[in-house]
């Protein structure tokens, strides 16, 4: 499907039939973007001038169309358009009026400073008569506005997208081909075309603000990095949401811009795909341990003691290929096998032993999260100077609360100055899985218009979840949306805008098992929903362990007590 914008027809004219149109522009490729209802407003000398196009089609490999469109019974007499009524249309008529529109399209590119792109983008213009037919144009002499090859008819409905190639190959002056860049398609799309119908929702202005705050606590932290530079070992802890990865990427990233080898180590394979996606620098290799044990040792399987042995014959030759090493996430490193191999002592030697080198070694962890390992990694235990991030800037207020709450953190978290305060965390109770997947489907429907994208996290495996059976390939499908299903583990070191935590038993409120609800629930920027399958008898018996009366409702208590909101199902 293409993309919309906005994703449902502006306010239109009954008789339009521009909501129709909107629905076939839909069915094209998602590599289209329709834009709907497009206005350009520009003041000369004074003067306020308005423009509106009834739909603009942008294809990144083929140019931009500016389509007018014209339903009901067209005339022209004596020179001008007319409606059936004989009132004559504005504009002189839909084709200078298609073509105005795709001239101050390119004059508001012009002053926006993007010529480039018009060097580099073909932009056509079109009429669209949705009743009427090929054969009756066929019939007729046009006027000198106006060529056959510009028009969309009734005909084209079933093969939208093959009358819209046949608009995009007509050659255009200083025959100007399509060929923009990825930074150039992002340059008309998020300076151009979207921003036209101010778009901003409340979740836009949350994460616009959270980014505003982030930045300058980033700041904060690059004081640190800055604090740092003359230090070439170190061990930093933080709680979830504090910024670790990201002072690790800014470090990795000043090494790479001087050309210096990184290697760039976590445990979690989604967490390296990720940052591997969207920090693809030159010079930083990014891998997990396994992956990197693999690749060094040359084996199919993650082998720790050849891993080893490897590392110890490049320590004694000094071949080392990295100069710098950075491990993320480093709590998960405290296997047993990792530990008896002295994985961690041998990558810091390699780096930091060989002076001409000039290496560094920075570890970032979090004791919080050991869900992957039963104890903190010795190297970190044994480490004589630890530094401590203290301030939450991935969630909001709220969330921060529930999720220090799950661990039995009574203290408010502390936050950057001019955090957001956010949503409730909603907390459902439900014993039943249809009424569970019916909660679920509310919760989507509410999100989605709101939020970006919006995962949902399992707090047991996917293959014993209420969830497992209604996905596909990992993904929650559910109308037109996909929606990834995974879990508190592989979910790890990422983040979303809207997290639902399902699976939620009477087991995870154990200080076994806190530390995973604790992971998941963190993942949420904005927006925490939780899916609880417990009793009232469940509820009174965790209230009686953290010294809470249960009252006559318990599920009620229970979600104050972890600054929820408590949501009671219809």
């Amino acid at each position: 499907m293409a993309i919309m914008c906005p994703t449902k027809p502006r306010e239109i004219e009954k008789n339009s039939k521009e909501d129709l149109m909107f629905k076939m522009l839909e069915k094209l490729p998602d590599s289209y973007y329709v834009f709907h209802s497009f206005s350009i407003v520009d003041v000369s000398n004074s003067v306020l001038y308005e423009s509106e196009t009834d739909f603009i089609i942008f294809h990144p490999n083929k140019g931009i169309i500016s389509i007018e469109a014209k339903s009901g019974e067209i005339k022209y007499e004596n020179g001008e358009w007319k409606y059936a009524s004989g009132i004559s249309m504005k504009h002189d008529g839909p084709f200078n009026q298609a073509s105005r529109n795709k001239w101050k399209l390119i004059n508001y590119i012009q002053k926006k400073n993007f010529n480039k792109i018009l060097d580099k983008c073909k932009f056509l213009h079109a009429v669209w008569f949705p009743d009427v037919h090929k054969k009756y144009i066929d019939m007729i002499d046009l006027p000198s506005e106006s060529i056959i090859e510009l028009i969309i008819t009734k005909d084209d409905e079933d093969e939208l997208e093959k009358a819209l190639d046949r608009i995009f190959n007509i050659q255009v002056s200083k025959k100007v081909e399509t060929n923009l860049t990825k930074k150039e398609i992002d340059l008309l799309l998020n300076s151009i075309l979207a921003p036209s119908f101010n778009l901003i929702s409340l979740s836009e202005l949350e994460k616009n603000h959270r980014e505003k705050v982030f930045k300058l606590m980033l700041d904060e932290q690059i004081a640190l990095l800055n604090y740092l530079e003359e230090q070439n070992n170190a061990i930093i802890n933080g709680m979830a949401g504090t910024g670790k990865t990201i002072i690790a990427i800014e470090k990795a990233k000043r090494h790479s811009d001087n050309g210096e080898q990184v290697l760039f180590l976590c445990y979690n394979k989604n967490l390296k795909d990720f940052l591997k996606k969207e920090y693809n620098y030159e010079n930083i290799s990014f891998y997990t341990i396994d992956g990197f044990a693999c690749k060094l040792c040359n084996t199919k399987e993650a082998d720790y003691f050849k891993l080893k042995n490897r590392l110890e014959k490049m320590y004694l030759e000094r071949i080392f290929p990295y100069q710098h090493v950075i491990i993320d996430e480093g709590q998960d490193f405290g296997k047993e096998k990792l530990e008896e191999s002295e994985i961690i002592d041998l990558l810091k030697m390699n780096v930091l032993d060989n002076e001409e080198l000039k290496g560094t070694f920075y570890l970032f962890y979090d004791k919080n999260q050991m869900i992957q390992s039963e104890r903190i990694p010795m190297y970190i235990e044994n480490s004589d100077c630890k530094l401590t991030l203290y301030k939450n800037c991935r969630n909001t207020e709220n969330i921060a609360i529930t999720s220090s709450r799950l661990l039995g953190i009574e203290k408010k978290p502390k936050l950057f100055k001019g955090s957001i305060k956010g949503s409730d965390t909603d907390m459902y109770i439900i014993n039943e899985n249809l009424k569970k997947i019916e909660v679920l489907n509310k919760i989507i429907d509410e999100n989605s218009n709101k939020y970006n994208d919006i995962v949902i996290i399992t707090c047991g495996i996917e293959k014993n979840s209420f969830l497992f059976d209604n996905c596909k390939d990992g993904y929650y499908e559910y109308k037109d949306k996909k929606i990834l299903f995974t879990t508190c583990r592989k979910f790890k070191g990422l983040e979303a805008d809207s997290v639902v935590l399902i699976d939620v038993n009477k087991n995870l409120f154990n200080i076994s098992n806190e530390q995973l609800f604790y992971v998941g629930a963190s993942r949420a920027r904005f927006k925490l929903s939780i899916i609880l399958d417990m009793t009232d008898e469940d509820c009174k018996n965790i209230l009686k362990k953290i010294n809470k009366k249960p009252t006559k409702n318990p599920a009620k208590i229970l979600a104050a007590t972890y600054n929820c909101k408590y949501k009671e199902i219809i």
